[in-house]
């Protein structure tokens, strides 16, 4: 595939992970503004437990080896449906696990009610094991627009359901667990019809040595990465109760979700494209660079504007009852810009046929969140554990270094792709502060504070790209122009 149409390829399976993560992220802040103001934070802290063991159980689930299937060039029928019947008996057993082991996480959590929360939150296992390997067809086809379309459709179901029940039925916590059931089992059946593929009784031993392979690590790499990210959660659980994990997951939510929304997604994007090129060390650093760079060009104003509008923006949209978070989503947007631009690195490793890697420096990355997160979460609460989230990044960093190492590029030619973003996001927060300021001196009411600062913030930050960085800007708008079909007239384009 030349370079023009793999961009395109790839810039089209970005461009719809971001309008489904733009459409995703509206649709959860809708939700939750009406939730958190009829549900208690305890409700979502034992959600939040559920979701934690839950997850830890799916970790399991890589073996299902959806990355062998991505990173083969030439899959058959037969890997398809070896992968296929892989998935149903490892998620089979993961579904059997969570339902029999349930009392466990209420034991450990101290909170009775997990139990039959995590119970029924089992079933999402079936789930997944019915359409694991139709994503995984959608996804080396590079069709994401209809993934995409698919994941937003279901969001918005579940959110739905969930303020209905919630609202309607005073369900309280339940009213999350259901409409989550719901809207996890029509996704799955859309992702099965959309993909128009079916396993036959076919299994190879050959076809499954070579995905267990990518299994294997991936599941080492999964579990890691598991507590690296959730060892804030699991502390603040264990230690604090429901009522507090509530209150840390809205300060993490906000944050995270561009992490969730946006980057995680386009990685997933970047790994199936690269892998068309895993032999040529300049293409496999442009590609992650370009990705990286187009990524912080939307999240760092967007995560600098939240922390400099973190008082106004938590009244307007929960209450006053959930003002406790403020300095905790601050710090936590730090860590958010930092992991938003780094997670993507790991394509780098697997393009390599090295998926041994992100497990090893997994394990690396747990210590150091479980040490930062532990000591600080214990001396400080929750602004503690939001600080230790941000020192255990340096981790993430460093596994960025390595990746442009391995591809023969230095890590500087990251940071100068990053300046443009990072000093116009400097430029938006000094604005948006002013303006808040300012506001508050008037005594305007939050809602005002917002509507006065939030346009201010953006002009800063679009004019000082505008003025300052008019190549990157040019850089953006060419890709945009191919990636919607238009052949930009202008000259190429540099890597960074």
């Amino acid at each position: 595939m030349d370079a023009h149409a793999l961009t395109r390829s790839a810039g089209r399976g970005a461009l719809w992970q971001l309008v489904g993560a733009g459409a995703q992220t509206v649709i959860q802040l809708g939700a939750s503004a009406v939730l958190a103001r009829v549900l208690f934070p305890s409700d979502f802290g034992i959600m939040g437990m559920a979701l934690l063991a839950q997850s830890l159980v799916g970790r399991m689930g890589a073996l299902g080896t959806s990355a062998g299937l991505i990173a083969k060039k030439d899959v058959t029928q037969e890997d398809l449906s070896t992968a296929f019947w892989t998935g149903v008996a490892v998620h089979g057993t993961l579904f059997a696990l969570a339902f029999a082991g349930a009392p466990l996480a209420a034991l450990f959590f101290e909170t009775p009610s997990v139990t039959w929360v995590l119970r029924a939150m089992s079933f999402t296992f079936l789930f997944t094991a019915a359409g694991s390997v139709s994503g995984a067809i959608l996804r080396k086809r590079l069709q994401f627009g209809g993934l995409k379309a698919i994941e937003v459709a279901a969001f918005a179901l579940q959110s739905a359901l969930a303020i209905v029940f919630a609202v309607v039925f005073g369900l309280g916590y339940w009213s999350l667990v259901c409409a989550m059931l719901i809207a996890g089992f029509g996704q799955t059946a859309a992702g099965i019809l959309y993909a128009r593929w079916r396993p036959s009784l076919r299994f190879s031993r050959s076809s499954f040595r070579f995905m267990f392979r990518y299994g294997i690590n991936e599941l080492g790499s999964s579990v890691v990465q598991y507590f690296q990210y959730n060892t804030d959660y699991i502390l603040v659980g264990r230690i604090l109760g429901p009522g507090l994990l509530g209150l840390y997951e809205f300060a993490y939510r906000i944050p995270h979700m561009l992490l969730d929304r946006l980057a995680l997604p386009v990685g997933s994007v970047l790994f199936p494209a690269l892998s068309k090129v895993q032999t040529d060390d300049e293409r496999l650093a442009g590609g992650y660079i370009k990705a990286a760079k187009y990524i912080a060009i939307i999240v760092f104003p967007l995560l600098g504007g939240l922390a400099a509008l973190a008082h106004p923006a938590v009244a307007v949209l929960w209450g006053e009852k959930w003002l406790p978070i403020v300095l905790p989503l601050q710090v936590l947007c730090l860590s958010a810009a930092i992991r938003c631009v780094m997670t993507s690195s790991a394509a780098i490793f697997l393009c390599r046929n090295r998926p041994d890697l992100p497990f090893k420096f997994g394990l690396g990355q747990m210590a150091l969140t479980f040490a930062a997160v532990g000591a600080l979460g214990y001396a400080f609460g929750l602004n503690g554990v939001a600080l230790g989230m941000v020192i255990s990044t340096g981790a993430s960093v460093y596994v960025t270094y390595f990746a442009l190492r391995m591809v023969h590029c230095p890590f500087r030619r990251l940071f100068r792709a990053l300046w443009g973003p990072l000093a116009a996001t400097v430029g938006c927060v000094a604005a948006a502060a002013g303006m808040r300021l300012s506001g508050e001196a008037l005594h305007l009411p939050d809602w005002g504070i917002l509507a006065s600062s939030v346009p201010v913030g953006a002009l800063a930050y679009i004019g000082i790209l505008v003025v300052w960085f008019p190549d990157q800007v040019k850089e953006v708008w060419a890709t945009v122009r191919l990636t919607l079909g238009k052949p930009a007239v202008t000259q190429p384009v540099s890597h960074t």
